[in-house]
């Protein structure tokens, strides 16, 4: 293929890559989500907190983003034990702009996770087969000084987890990152609108006490159990005890 053939290809792939950019930023946001913004506020044998939201993320989510935090603690454990096993659970919808709903890997690594390894698993709901993201994370526990903090045989102690998490979207999920966006662009292109797209997440620390896989079972669990309570596609429907998704452009 000579010079002018590769410069026009090129120059068309660029002028169409800006030109989907220029629809998609000029694109009226769709007000409606695919979820349902609940989590649940009873279960039995937990005691649960609603979390807030840290300054981490108010600082990279807009103003009208929707946002429900609840921690789950076993309650006939003592407390910091039930604290440590605690199953943290979130569910985030973007406002005007699902941009600001940056990958997970962002915040981890800053807040010194490093990720063993990633893995999509295929979840049996009763609302149908739901595919999430698992992030196998690790990293070192440290003293007040910042120094590593070691065992009786002089090693690095290190605290491992598990971070579970999808994208929802008007009409289905995806595990991945860039599935996601690809969809809210392509979306946008045949819709002429973004969508408010939504990102649960659960995480749980591993009890090295406990067999391989009882901490990601716990999330599993969680997941298969109450996802089709708050994710559409799966069958959630609209309830009184849910959160209100904020308006779009409020503050």
């Amino acid at each position: 293929m000579n010079l002018f053939w590769r410069t026009g290809i090129f120059v068309s792939m660029a002028l169409a890559t800006v030109g989907a950019c220029k629809l998609w930023s000029d694109s009226e946001t769709n007000p409606v989500a695919g979820v349902v913004v609940w989590l649940p506020d009873e279960m039995l044998g937990y005691r649960i907190e609603t979390g807030e939201m840290g300054e981490e993320e108010k600082r990279w989510l807009p103003s009208d983003t929707t946002f429900l935090k609840r921690i789950y603690a076993e309650d006939w454990l003592p407390k910091a034990e039930a604290d440590f096993r605690s199953l943290n659970a979130t569910l985030i919808v973007a406002g005007s702009d699902s941009r600001s709903l940056h990958r997970p890997q962002v915040c981890l690594t800053a807040q010194h996770w490093t990720i063993e390894k990633r893995e999509v698993v295929k979840l049996e709901t009763e609302g149908g087969p739901l595919e999430v993201m698992d992030f196998h994370l690790v990293r070192t526990v440290r003293n007040q000084d910042g120094s590593a903090r070691l065992d009786e045989k002089g090693e690095p102690i290190y605290l491992r987890a598990h971070y579970v998490y999808w994208w929802i979207g008007p009409d289905a999920s995806t595990p991945s990152d860039e599935e996601r966006v690809w969809l809210e662009v392509w979306n946008s292109i045949l819709k002429g609108r973004k969508e408010r797209w939504a990102f649960p997440s659960v995480m749980v620390y591993v009890d090295e006490r406990k067999e391989d896989g009882e901490a990601q079972e716990r999330a599993y669990q969680f997941i298969r159990k109450y996802a089709p309570d708050f994710q559409k596609s799966l069958g959630a429907e609209d309830r009184e005890d849910a959160v209100e998704l904020k308006s779009l452009g409020s503050e």
